[in-house]
């Protein structure tokens, strides 16, 4: 449900999210506390230490708020992802790794970020599960 006229059109008054990373439906309420945060699915702290350190403050922030490195997640899932690489954590539901695995490259090489060996493999595991 989306914002009355008068109101800022952009605001969600309430829903339902379809988490991908658990396959979880919690419910969003404007006027309420919610279960539900914005993961950066390539997290800002992996982003620094694979090279965003040597940007300009304004890629950073182009970066934080590019909607390809968003995902609207569950509150938890996210705070226990951190900026965990996928070498040390993976999705709850294993159904999404093979898109987590894409969205991960994906970012990673769209901004010429490094990744490890140790990351290089657990994306690989993550990519073999794609059909």
């Amino acid at each position: 449900m989306c914002a009355p006229e008068g109101r800022n059109p952009c605001v969600v008054l309430s829903g339902v999210l379809h988490d991908p990373y658990t396959g979880k439906e919690p419910p969003y309420s404007y006027r309420r506390a919610s279960r539900i945060q914005t993961d950066h699915v390539v997290a800002l702290g992996a982003a620094w230490r694979a090279g965003a350190w040597a940007w300009t403050p304004e890629r950073r922030l182009h970066f934080a708020n590019d909607l390809d490195v968003l995902l609207a997640t569950d509150k938890r899932t996210n705070q226990d992802k951190s900026s965990k690489t996928p070498d040390r954590w993976r999705p709850p539901r294993t159904a999404y790794w093979c898109e987590y695995g894409r969205r991960w490259t994906g970012i990673r090489t769209r901004y010429a970020l490094t990744v490890s060996p140790p990351e290089k493999g657990a994306v690989r595991e993550l990519l073999d599960t794609c059909g």
